[in-house]
């Protein structure tokens, strides 16, 4: 599939159910979550769904490693900053590839 075809789909997709910002802010929120959850769950963190939420809302967890929180906001972090990557168009270069993984060494 071709980059034309792709853009073409895209318009097609948002021409058939545009959300506001409001229905993409919660989308949003709602697949930061779980995609922390999830991604954590798979290296062994034990919050569960719900307490990922909290803690991406700035709540501690009692009784729970700091590391795991830690873990959750550090996920969020990575997660923000390839989103900015995006919307500044920014070229995945070896240097950026290598912030990231620099930037991922220190959760």
């Amino acid at each position: 599939m071709n980059f034309t075809k792709i853009d073409e789909l895209s318009s097609k997709l948002k021409s058939m159910c545009p959300l506001n910002s409001t229905e993409l802010k919660r989308l949003r929120d709602e697949f930061v979550i779980e995609n922390t959850y999830n991604s954590n769950a798979i290296e062994g963190n034990t919050l569960t769904l719900r307490e990922t939420a909290l803690v991406l809302q700035g709540v501690t967890i009692a009784e729970k490693p700091v590391k795991e929180h830690l873990e959750v906001i550090g996920h969020k972090d990575a997660f923000d900053y390839v989103v900015s990557l995006v919307k500044a168009n920014t070229i995945l270069t070896e240097r950026v590839i290598k912030e990231i993984q620099l930037a991922c060494a220190y959760e």
